[in-house]
Formats: C-alpha cells, structure tokens, sequence
C-alpha cells in the first residue's frame, strides 16, 4: 500500500514570481525527503529548476537535510539563495 502525505509549501523571492506567491498543496509519497520535493517541483516547474537546485526546505525556522522525510500536515518554506552586497 503507497500512503501519501500532504505538505503546504510557500515560496520566497523568485521563487514566488517563478512558481506562485500562493501556498502550495502537494501531495506526495509518504517516504519522499526534502531533496525529491525539489526535483518534482523542478519537473512541474521547469522555469524555476535552475533555481531549485540550491533551494532549501525549512520547518519551523529550522532548515531541513536533503534526506529529511517531510511530514503529513507540515508547512516548508522554499528559500532561494540570496545574493546581495
């Protein structure tokens, strides 16, 4: 039996103008980690893969590993990296 989990993602900076200023529902596997969030978003999205690439998911302030399983209910926000001076 596949179970799946559904996670709220909100995107920052470019990401809102590339992918939505809107929270996201996404549905996925209940296995999957942070790192293939990141590549289905990048198929759904292929404007925004370059920047996905080095995009990371946090949880509650705290950013989250590549392996990290992401949890049913859960909000992650998608933080681009920022260049500046």
């Amino acid at each position: 039996i596949i179970r799946f989990v559904k996670i709220n993602l909100i995107f920052y900076a470019v990401l809102q103008e590339t992918i939505s200023e809107d929270p996201l529902l996404l549905e996925v596997k209940k296995d999957c980690t942070a790192e293939q969030v990141l590549e289905l978003l990048a198929e759904k999205f292929p404007q925004a893969a370059p920047i996905l690439k080095s995009t990371r998911l946090a949880n509650e302030d705290e950013y989250v590993g590549k392996q990290t399983l992401l949890t049913d209910g859960a909000e992650y926000c998608l933080i681009p990296p920022v260049s500046g001076g």
